[in-house]
């Protein structure tokens, strides 16, 4: 008997080494469409290990029960009110089918932000609550108040969020309830005009900058660092999908797929399938990526996935993963290395060698082209490969009209 606290949907299994724990899913769930299997949790987990392990699976299937839950209905006194759609937004397909299960926190965090906001009332002069609002009371004059009051508060990238979600949030739910808002300007947010901001320009690292980290970290005794640099670089993984352990073992050469490695992207649900190697002329193989699988082939398998800590769990959600990754980029002299830098670097790479939108998206697995240009950075090596072209098709253009006479 283990000496204990087991949360819930959890089990262990006796190894010659200790005990290993998992968390797995209900059938009585899974039945109902729930996107959860068995995962493990790690190997001699500690009380706080196994109940902070079990705790991201469990808050994870909670909000998702949560979410299906017929009976979770805003309360009918307050009925027409920009809290009361808000709520039934968050429940309807027209934002479960849309909004990736990776962002819909964010979704919320910002709606439930704008409820929560108060403004002054134009007719009393005193505060109300947004959520409170009817909502055939809310105009264009409402929502750009709305929205100045959250730049003000110095997150413009939040404002900006605010607009597009909600802009969002009431034209997908107009269709169904179009006697409950505004005549004249159904969606008050189409006519709020966003501030102009400087954007902040991502850092990127090159090939020799990435392998150089990695030949850091595993000095220092982290190879797992080092297969999380060499994720975000050559296969394009997010921070946030590496620590989620979308990069699992079983997709490494496994007997279904010995040439690939088969990744999953967290935010768009993409699956990628990355050729490992291919046969030349002679029919022999030629590895792709020998440097990458150098680093691989370091990595101890603690868990199921790639990259784990050292007792086998996840990263998980938080930015521990991203913490440890500087913390060791500062230690080996490569201050402002981060797996986000490595992403951008690989994704800029793409471009430097000259692929086109479509190759290139088939590699990032971005859903549209105007994601996708938002990455690669304008790097000499790009300015230069464009004058290059250009200056050859200037001079043939210029043969071709001297040959013409």
């Amino acid at each position: 008997m283990v000496p204990m606290k087991m949360p819930r949907y959890t089990f262990f299994r006796e190894r010659k080494s200790g005990l290993s724990f998992f968390w797995a899913c209900p059938s009585a769930f899974k039945k109902q469409g729930a996107p959860f299997g068995c995962v493990s949790l790690g190997h001699d987990l500690t009380q706080r290990e196994l109940s902070e392990s079990a705790g991201i699976w469990n808050a994870r299937l909670d909000a998702w029960r949560e979410e299906r839950n017929p009976l979770a209905r805003p309360a009918l006194d307050r009925y027409a009110t920009v809290e009361w759609l808000v709520n039934s937004y968050l429940r309807h397909d027209s934002f479960l089918q849309h909004v990736s299960e990776y962002s819909r926190p964010d979704y919320r965090r910002i709606l439930d932000r704008l409820c929560d906001t108060e403004i002054k009332s134009a007719a009393t002069g005193k505060p109300v609550r947004v959520g409170d609002m009817k909502l055939n009371t809310l105009a264009v004059s409402t929502a750009e108040k709305i929205y100045a009051q959250f730049v003000e508060t110095g997150a413009a990238r939040t404002s900006e969020k605010l607009v597009t979600y909600a802009k969002a949030c009431w034209k997908r739910m107009w269709p169904h309830h179009p006697d409950l808002f505004r005549k004249d300007t159904p969606n008050p947010w189409e006519g709020v005009t966003l501030r102009r901001r400087q954007k902040k320009v991502k850092a990127h690292v090159t090939r020799q900058q990435v392998y150089a980290f990695t030949a850091g970290a595993i000095a220092q005794d982290r190879p797992e660092l080092a297969a999380a640099a060499v994720l975000a670089f050559e296969f394009l993984m997010r921070p946030s999908s590496i620590g989620a352990g979308f990069a699992a073992w079983s997709g490494y050469r496994s007997e279904s797929a010995p040439d690939k490695l088969v990744i999953g992207h967290r935010k768009t649900g993409q699956r990628a399938e990355h050729p490992l190697e291919y046969l030349d002329e002679n029919g022999q193989p030629v590895l792709l990526y020998p440097d990458a699988e150098a680093v691989l082939a370091t990595t101890p398998r603690r868990g199921m996935a790639i990259v784990c800590q050292r007792n086998g769990t996840l990263f998980g959600d938080g930015t521990r993963l991203s913490q440890d990754v500087r913390a060791i980029a500062d230690k080996i002299g490569m201050p402002g290395f981060t797996l986000d830098a490595a992403r951008h670097g690989g994704m800029t790479e793409l471009e430097e060698r000259g692929l086109t939108e479509g190759e290139g998206r088939a590699l990032s697995k971005h859903k549209t082209g105007t994601a996708y240009r938002g990455y690669a950075k304008e790097t000499e090596a790009r300015m230069l490969s464009a004058t290059k072209k250009r200056m050859e098709i200037f001079e043939n253009s210029k043969k071709a009209l001297k040959n013409k006479g």
